[in-house]
């Protein structure tokens, strides 16, 4: 990780219905003038403008993301005097909210900081910019990659930050003491994942896995089966693989690879210092490679390793990986400053100033140049995330498609449901047809 320090685990959104509801209403001009109240030139969190005027910019994070952040805008302002940029930051819990209200007060930001999990919602209600078509903001440096991940329906309403991969993070002391090899994560199957960690869970030195169990997972699982976890009108994938994939959770557990249910749940609510992996109790589990750092720190152990996914053909040109942006950058369709806005971002993308502030944070930028920027400042850490990205990229595919409108909060369904299977409340086959019906029941038209 950067030096301000390790990246926080990011709080579980909750409140999606209400959440979708504001968006609709921002749309549809329906939000009370009482809540409207609530979103005035004061709602943000600070300013770099406290006057106001300018180029408003808002984006979540804790509190030294708001400090390299306003750095960053202030590198930006003292280049571009003429442009002043009001902050509106949050912290990621009541972010969505706020900016709900915004749309629905006619003050939507003219920069955005946008996720995965909403930019169809914000894209497909017309809040978003086209940016290929603002003058100012250069994409030449960016990968396909990275451009194709903030389309939807062809047009790029998000340019990625950077990227991240989802791994299987290994303690390679712990598999030394179990008399274990670590894997060949070039040809390791589904198979050998399941084998290495019973043997490990076995030999009584620790628990083989734990973590995962998430949509990224999942969605590599899917791809892996020529599938994708979701298509424009609700979830892209089978009955019948989506029932592969709790079985494979299911399988952990009864073979003693994995946490019973009980510890498992507990285990994925614990802060990531108190973790199983953590604290060495299981030498296997799954993260974001932009997370590493902060993994190694709540380990304190160095030693930590990154390994590919599994796959079912024990190939990792089959194996499903993909990059994912860590978040975005999108503009406001209505901003009345369009110009200001595409220099801000610009500035925020290419700019080698911002990049020695930022660093890793907001994820891999693609453009080599952002990268060499940082320089000396990036940790040992760093450059081996960097090197793992520039390793598996020749092997990805296409990226995944884009999640739809309404189904912001699918991952709480994904979550639930793997529990069910977990204690025996639900067979793997009824999990796999509860899933799909309850998250494509969320999409909106």
């Amino acid at each position: 990780m950067p030096t301000p320090g390790p990246l926080p685990r990011r709080p579980r959104s909750s409140g999606g219905v209400a959440r979708r509801t504001l968006l609709a209403g921002a749309i549809g001009g329906l939000i009370a003038p009482a809540l409207l109240s609530a979103c005035g030139p004061s709602a943000g969190g600070g300013a770099s403008n406290p006057g106001g005027g300018g180029v408003s910019f808002t984006f979540w994070g804790p509190d030294f993301y708001q400090q390299f952040t306003t750095k960053m805008v202030d590198a930006f302002t003292a280049a571009h005097p003429e442009a002043p940029v009001s902050l509106q930051p949050a912290e990621w819990g009541g972010y969505w909210d706020k900016l709900a209200i915004s749309v629905a007060g006619g003050t939507t930001p003219d920069v955005i900081n946008m996720d995965g999990k909403y930019i169809a919602e914000y894209s497909g209600r017309g809040v978003l910019a086209d940016l290929e078509a603002l003058e100012g903001l250069d994409l030449s440096g960016i990968d396909d990659a990275d451009l194709d991940a903030g389309r939807v329906d062809g047009t790029l309403t998000g340019i990625s930050t950077g990227s991240n991969a989802w791994v299987v993070v290994v303690n390679p002391q712990l598999f030394a003491d179990a008399g274990v090899e670590i894997p060949d994560d070039t040809t390791w199957t589904w198979d050998d994942y399941l084998q290495i960690a019973t043997r490990i869970s076995e030999s009584g030195v620790a628990t083989g896995v734990t973590g995962g169990g998430s949509y990224a997972d999942l969605t590599v699982f899917l791809r892996q089966r020529g599938e994708d976890l979701w298509a424009a009108d609700g979830m892209g994938c089978s009955e019948e693989s989506l029932a592969a994939w709790f079985q494979l959770y299911k399988d952990l557990q009864d073979s003693g690879a994995t946490l019973a249910a009980d510890a498992a749940v507990e285990d994925g609510s614990a802060t990531l210092e108190q973790q199983a992996f953590s604290t060495a109790r299981s030498a296997m589990s799954w993260t974001w490679t932009n997370q590493l750092a902060a993994v190694r720190d709540a380990a304190g152990n160095q030693e930590i390793a990154m390994l590919r996914a599994p796959s079912a053909a024990g190939s990792a040109q089959e194996n499903g990986m993909f990059k994912k942006a860590s978040m975005y950058w999108s503009v406001a369709a209505d901003s009345a400053d369009p110009a200001g806005a595409a220099a801000l971002v610009d500035f925020l993308l290419n700019a080698p100033e911002a990049q020695a502030i930022q660093l890793l944070n907001r994820g891999v930028p693609s453009n080599p140049v952002a990268i060499e920027a940082m320089g000396e400042d990036l940790t040992d850490t760093d450059r081996e995330v960097i090197d793992f990205l520039d390793a598996i990229t020749p092997e990805l595919g296409a990226a995944p498609a884009v999640q739809p409108m309404g189904t912001a909060d699918a991952q709480n369904t994904f979550t639930r449901l793997l529990t069910d299977v977990r204690f025996g409340s639900a067979t793997p086959a009824e999990a796999a047809a509860a899933t799909l019906a309850e998250v494509n029941g969320m999409v909106e038209a």
